[in-house]
């Protein structure tokens, strides 16, 4: 195992900066010679807003915390289009999201090269998603409402943030109340054609001591998909609120009630649109390219028809409630207590899968997916900035998730019957539990004035238990056969100890390094699927043990400003192996029902250099740029797929390089009115979306970019805003899935797509109050 060359890359960002430096400062020069007004000149000095994150389960800079840290703040999340958890991944370079329909929420989310999208209900992400210092879990909601920022930390964050943080967090804050503030806003956005939606936000001083926030959230996102057969577009209609409670009835304690609730419903062909299909599948019994023809649906990898004569619907609605005390005891330390009760149900939902009218059809009906979680954090943290600082705390959690599925196949019905049967009703019943208990605590000893050591600690007690029922009945021309009930259970108890060592040194007030030892952990899960699959004949059988996943990280980073805090360089290269990588295999069965495998891949690397940058060169113009390279995320040699060796392939949603940059530059109007010219940039390299050795199976480096143009009024209470998102209309996919569903195997590829797959042009309307 070699670790990266890290001093050269570091070397390498470090002369970079310094050269923009050495380019900016005579601008600087020639500024202030200029005559420029004092007030002119003010504003030239005026350097980066500083960073505060809590990624430390505490208020620091970022400058001060050895994490590698993208930071999204709320005027960023705003100006990027940022709506719903997905669209992350245009901010940050080491964040990728693949399809959320299937892996939820923030399932589906990858950092450097690392995410679990497992279906199954005993799994869990290896990105945490945390809102408010709760851990969401299956519970996740996709809406973005009210952020104040987003901390987007990179490699095992298990020692603080718990065990479904084996590749990082996505650490996310809202607005809180204000005491003592009236005030509010009020956004309406226009898509044309495309949906509409409006978002509002007020805050209610309640007295001297308590506020009142409350935000809302009603859109409409259509024509994703478009169904031929029906002449109808998909239609999403997202609907939220959260209520946000505050009392300080003194310097020393402060409570937080926090309630959330959103819904989420979507309608008319809302699948997989083909995007490849060949004129006959290997068996010979399909003709893909013809039958979807026949239909209208014209297929191409820029397509966003499909055929379905299904109901097409799928809904979901999260609740929440949490309450945080934090309490300053004598001598700083400060008493936090977090207690959350949260809930996501799903259905019914109904989705053709077939995804045409012909024979070997595949729907699905779900009458519901349901998940619950309970959760308490108790910890005490020091006053910060002395000898000895430190975090430590007691974390519990219990879930339970809970699933009824319905699958009907519908074969060719031409051919004899028997022996080919005219439907295969399948109901499948599944139920998991899992319980976390931990102890936790890190320490940061300043060993000098500028060197300190970091030791940091956790101790999980998992349990998990699963159970599977499944009942098929093979129907004939004129009887059916008796029912075939196969049903498998399984539980598994684990203990870890995970951790953190770590150096840091401060070179200067503008300059920090680090370099850190972490060990992450993410629990067992129980595989019931295999052993149904392999029986033939009804009866009772053990679950399958899918080992927990560990990471071992090591990380070295350098944090830098220059020029007055007008250029901001953090720089980062890490080397993470990971044991018992938690991954799934997916198949189409002989009729096409997708049967998806949870297993353990021995050892998976990811290594590679980040940076992140934030400048200022000029008061009126503000920068970022976020880099990822990551060099490795491959399969094991001679590790198997469906029968097919892809060992050295990358993993999936894992693309070698990314880069996301974004820029504003800003001019005063005559009257004081404030017109804004911004945009962004995303370049991705190649991204392989599912796992075959087909080259249809990726999607090849591409670079998407859009731009805004906004102005404001002199007082700042009203705005409007011109966007046009993907100005290339490139069709990127969020997922890939072969062969085509119900066609069987050679049969094809089909996109998963969504809103950020088309060009959008759009208007946003604001008024602050």
């Amino acid at each position: 195992m070699h670790a990266p060359r890290t001093p050269s890359a570091i070397g390498s960002l470090t002369i970079l900066s310094m050269s923009l430096a050495a380019i900016w400062n005579p601008a600087s020069a020639q500024t202030g010679d200029s005559g420029a007004s004092p007030e002119a000149a003010a504003r030239i000095e005026k350097g980066i807003e500083t960073v505060v994150v809590t990624a430390q389960k505490r208020s620091q800079s970022i400058k001060e915390v050895p994490v590698a840290i993208t930071v999204v703040n709320a005027a960023q999340l705003e100006r990027a289009g940022v709506k719903d958890i997905g669209d992350l991944a245009r901010t940050a370079a080491s964040l990728e999201f693949g399809d959320q329909s299937a892996g939820g929420a923030g399932g589906s989310a990858s950092i450097r090269g690392i995410g679990t999208a497992v279906f199954t209900l005993s799994a869990e992400s290896s990105v945490g998603v945390v809102v408010d210092g709760v851990p969401l879990g299956a519970t996740a909601s996709g809406l973005m409402l009210d952020m104040a920022r987003v901390e987007v930390l990179r490699g095992p964050q298990g020692t603080l943030f718990g065990k479904n943080a084996s590749a990082g967090v996505l650490n996310m804050a809202t607005q809180a109340p204000i005491i003592g503030d009236h005030g509010g806003n009020v956004q309406v956005e226009f898509k044309g054609d495309h949906g509409a939606a409006v978002r509002a936000t007020g805050n209610i001083p309640l007295n001297d001591i308590s506020a009142l926030r409350i935000s809302g959230i009603a859109e409409r996102n259509k024509g994703v998909y478009h169904n031929v057969l029906t002449d109808e577009d998909s239609v999403t209609d997202n609907g939220g609120a959260r209520i946000r409670y505050l009392l300080k009835p003194n310097r020393d304690v402060a409570v937080n009630l926090i309630a959330d609730a959103s819904n989420t419903r979507s309608e008319n062909a809302v699948f997989f649109a083909p995007s490849v299909a060949y004129a006959t599948n290997t068996a010979g019994n399909h003709q893909p390219a013809a039958e979807f023809a026949s239909c209208g649906v014209t297929v191409s990898k820029t397509n966003n028809q499909v055929c379905s004569d299904g109901d097409e619907l799928t809904r979901a609605k999260v609740r929440g409630f949490s309450g945080q005390v934090d309490w300053t005891l004598a001598g700083g330390n400060t008493l936090t207590s977090i207690t959350a009760y949260r809930t996501r149900k799903q259905g019914p939902e109904s989705v053709n899968i077939g995804m045409s009218t012909t024979y070997d059809k595949v729907s699905n009906h779900d009458p519901y997916k349901n998940a619950r979680q309970v959760s308490q954090e108790l910890r005490i943290a020091s006053p910060g900035k002395q000898t000895l600082d430190y975090v430590a705390g007691l974390f519990y959690a219990d879930s339970t998730n809970d699933k009824n599925a319905n699958v009907l196949i519908e074969p060719n019905p031409v051919l004899p019957s028997p022996p080919v049967p005219r439907s295969i009703a399948t109901n499948n019943l599944q139920h998991a539990s899992l319980t976390t208990k931990a102890l936790f605590g890190q320490a940061t000893y300043r060993l000098t004035d500028a060197t300190s050591a970091i030791a940091g600690l956790r101790y999980t007690r998992d349990s998990v238990s699963s159970s599977f029922t499944q009942s098929s009945v093979v129907s004939f021309a004129g009887f059916a056969l008796p029912a075939t009930v196969k049903s498998a259970s399984g539980s598994a108890s684990e203990s870890n100890v995970s951790g953190k060592l770590g150096l840091q040194h401060t070179l200067s007030k503008d300059a920090n390094l680090y370099a850190t030892v972490s060990r992450g952990y993410k629990g067992p899960q129980i595989d019931n699927d295999t052993p149904v699959n392999q029986a033939s004949a009804s009866g009772t059988f053990a679950g399958y043990i899918v080992k927990p996943e560990l990471p071992t990280s090591v990380e070295i980073g350098a944090k830098m400003s220059f020029l007055n805090r007008r250029l901001d360089v953090d720089v980062a290269a890490f080397h993470t192996k990971i044991k018992d990588f938690q991954e799934q295999n997916c198949t189409l069965t002989a009729v096409g029902a997708l049967s998806c495998i949870p297993l353990n891949v021995p050892n998976v690397t990811s290594k590679g250099i980040e940076a992140d940058i934030r400048a200022r060169p000029l008061p009126e113009l503000q920068l970022g740029l976020s880099v990822a390279m990551i060099l490795d995320t491959a399969y094991p040699v001679g590790f198997t797929f469906d029968n097919e060796n892809v060992g050295g392939q990358r993993l999936l949603y894992s693309p070698r390089n990314k880069a996301t940059l974004n820029g504003d530059y800003s001019w005063t109007l005559p009257g004081d009115y404030e017109l804004k010219l911004g945009g962004d940039i995303v370049y991705k390299s190649r991204v392989r979306y599912c796992n075959s050795l087909d080259p249809e199976c990726s999607f090849g480096g591409h670079t998407v970019g859009s731009l805004r143009l906004a102005l404001r009024s002199p007082d700042d209470r009203w705005g409007v805003e011109l966007y046009d998102r993907n100005l290339g209309d490139k069709r990127v996919p969020n997922a890939i899935i072969y062969p085509l569903p119900g066609k069987g195997a050679g049969s094809g590829f089909a996109y998963s797509l969504g809103e950020n797959s088309f060009r959008r042009i759009g208007v946003t309307l604001d008024y602050r109050f």
